[in-house]
């Protein structure tokens, strides 16, 4: 009986641990962390921005950091007016001024309502000068327009 309830407990608990975790093609093992104090600068962040939707609002996005198994996966997103930034993949490798993300980039609705710009890729994503920023470093990609997306620490 006690064996029953065990196994049936871990059925229970295995798939909604896994439903957590999004899943992403082509999956490194780990991510390569370079320096430990970017990486907890990563973790604990303050929030993601578009400056097109930062003109309406000053309220910064969300961003959730997961490390699993050695991976670590970031999802977040802005809202403001009628346009939306949303990311979504895994950090390939994290060094002390940079990141490498690997996932997707979709800004929809902004600065013109009509706009769908979907970026699916790997992208470095930079810290210059003193800022208090990480930004993704290409930033022309869709309709020749500067999309200046950046992750606060």
């Amino acid at each position: 009986m006690i064996k029953m309830l065990a196994s049936l407990v871990l059925l229970l608990v295995i798939p909604a641990a896994a439903a957590e975790t999004p899943y992403l093609p082509g999956r490194p093992g780990r991510t390569v962390v370079n320096d430990q104090a970017a990486l907890q600068r990563l973790l604990r962040n303050s929030g993601i921005t578009l400056q097109w939707i930062s003109f309406e609002t000053r309220e910064r996005g969300h961003v959730v950091a997961t490390m699993y198994r050695g991976l670590l996966y970031l999802r977040g997103s802005q809202s403001g007016g009628l346009g939306r930034l949303t990311v979504e993949g895994e950090v390939l490798r994290v060094d002390s001024r940079s990141f490498t993300f690997r996932g997707r980039i979709v800004i929809t609705g902004a600065p013109d309502a009509d706009r769908n710009c979907v970026r699916d890729g790997t992208y470095e994503f930079r810290v210059t000068q003193r800022r208090r920023y990480w930004r993704l470093q290409d930033f022309e990609a869709c309709d020749g327009l500067a999309d200046y997306v950046d992750i606060y620490f």
